[in-house]
């Protein structure tokens, strides 16, 4: 990264930054004074607040870890949006608050780095945050120079939104991309469902189907949380170099039960504000139901047939289907033909009839997002 790219947009900024731990805070003070006209510190979320009630306009930018004494990240974060809605916030994470992300995404946040803290997220984190705190300033600046019309309010109100979906997209991504790194084996794991998901809701017939009508545009994009469980299984027990025990698999098959309640309840708060559910519904029930069977012999709760959400359905096709194709290191990857045999041979019992024909239908394309996507 270009620092002199950051500055540009950084010179004229003021940044409050937040975090408990002296040895990081003191060495990120030491960086962030190199690119903002002025940095505060505070050591707690209670004293960052207190310094921005102080004067709102001071800060352009807050960075803030979540865990910390006194007050947590999220309740800063809650407390300073409803003072300026439009502050621009960094929140600053380990991977085992993944969980919490959820709720920071529903608060508006789309910029995350990542403990422990690398130079380089540091520094393209910065740039993208400043940048639109310098846009957003010389908006303002034009805004208060001219009137404008009628039409120009409401290209900037759609341009609006798509900002906020496409915040909102990047940061599930980069959530589903905290589950690569935690488990090794995943690797391109989540962009190959993504892929197979989309392939298939192109080449489904059920343009009749209310339920799929309202998930259709969404499925693809929440099927990339469908692991997010896995954050909350040790980790030895994901990369152990051999097969299960009886034990460690039912460790394991807790991922799908603990992934689902997390999205659910994110969910949940959602609905509870706004009455209607939002795509982390769908993710919620990728998460908790890909191992569920047709038959009723899945986990973790049993459903048979359309018991299992139709989101689930299809998505538990691509995930066997790239499981069985992957390599890990107690077994080497299965040929394309060996996966299009056992997957139809499990057709009205693992999987649901239709999903298995219509993957059947596909499975060519199956082929190519494997290979790609290496």
């Amino acid at each position: 990264m270009d620092f002199q790219k950051i500055y540009q947009y950084s010179s004229g900024l003021n940044i409050l930054y937040v975090e408990d731990d002296k040895n990081i805070q003191q060495e990120t003070v030491d960086i962030l004074e190199g690119f903002f006209s002025d940095v505060d510190v505070a050591d707690n979320g209670q004293e960052a607040l207190d310094k921005y009630e102080a004067n709102p306009q001071q800060y352009d930018l807050v960075i803030t870890d979540i865990n910390m004494p006194i007050m947590d990240g999220i309740k800063l974060i809650e407390h300073l949006h409803e003072i300026d809605r439009e502050q621009v916030v960094i929140v600053v994470s380990a991977h085992n608050e993944a969980s919490r992300l959820i709720e920071l995404i529903h608060l508006g946040i789309g910029n995350f780095i990542m403990k422990p803290m690398s130079h380089n997220q540091l520094f393209h984190i910065l740039y993208n945050s400043c940048k639109t705190v310098y846009n957003q300033k010389e908006l303002l600046k034009y805004k208060n120079s001219l009137e404008i019309d009628k039409k120009s309010l409401v290209l900037e109100l759609s341009q609006k939104n798509e900002e906020i979906m496409m915040t909102q997209q990047v940061s599930i991504e980069a959530i589903a991309g905290m589950v690569e790194s935690y488990d090794d084996e995943t690797g391109v794991h989540i962009r190959r469902i993504k892929s197979y998901v989309q392939s298939m809701i192109e080449s489904l017939n059920l343009s009749q189907d209310t339920e799929f009508q309202k998930i259709r545009d969404i499925l693809a994009f929440s099927s990339t949380l469908h692991d997010i469980g896995k954050l909350m299984i040790p980790k030895k027990i994901l990369t152990k170099p051999a097969k299960l025990n009886d034990e460690e698999f039912e460790i394991i098959k807790q991922h799908a039960r603990l992934g689902g309640e997390v999205l659910i309840s994110a969910n949940a708060v959602f609905k509870e504000k706004f009455h209607k559910d939002s795509f982390l519904k769908t993710a919620g029930d990728i998460a908790m139901y890909h191992h569920e069977r047709w038959d009723g012999k899945g986990y973790p709760s049993g459903l048979k047939e359309t018991e299992i959400p139709l989101s689930a359905r299809i998505v538990a096709v691509a995930d066997v289907y790239d499981a069985i194709r992957s390599k890990r290191v107690y077994k080497d990857g299965m040929s394309h033909d060996k996966a299009c045999q056992i997957i139809k041979e499990e057709r009205a019992k693992a999987f649901d009839p239709y999903m298995v024909d219509v993957f059947l239908q596909t499975n060519e394309k199956f082929a190519e997002i494997f290979d790609a996507l290496q």
